[in-house]
């Protein structure tokens, strides 16, 4: 990945996300690390495809972040499962099923000008 790129997607990611560039780095994933889902995937889809071309947008983004807005069908009974649960598993936390998507990997697949899988 070309280092030019890289701070390109840095910046793009902060500027979307409002978070500071200097705690963004190559390995910072969108939604783990970042916090992206719903309209700020959708707002950081734009950005890049504005800058580096339409096939952003062919990307697999839902396997990375949610892509809806709001409380899914299956909140309550996860929110009653997290508190009956919380003191044997020490943690109160909803389990991610996303992949990680990181920014090296983006930068990564904009340099390649086609997707790759991580």
């Amino acid at each position: 990945m070309g280092e030019a790129t890289l701070a390109r997607v840095l910046a793009i990611v902060s500027k979307v996300s409002g978070i500071d560039p200097e705690k963004l780095g190559p390995d910072s994933a969108i939604d783990q690390d970042v916090g992206m889902a719903g309209g700020d995937v959708g707002d950081l889809a734009e950005a890049l495809a504005a800058e580096f071309g339409d096939h952003v947008w062919q990307w697999p983004w839902q396997r990375f972040a949610t892509l809806d807005e709001g409380l899914g069908c299956f909140f309550l009974p996860q929110l009653v499962w997290q508190m009956l649960s919380w003191p044997f598993r020490e943690s109160f936390s909803y389990p991610d099923s996303h992949e990680h998507l990181t920014l090296g990997h983006i930068a990564a697949v904009i340099d390649k000008g086609e997707w790759f899988e991580p």
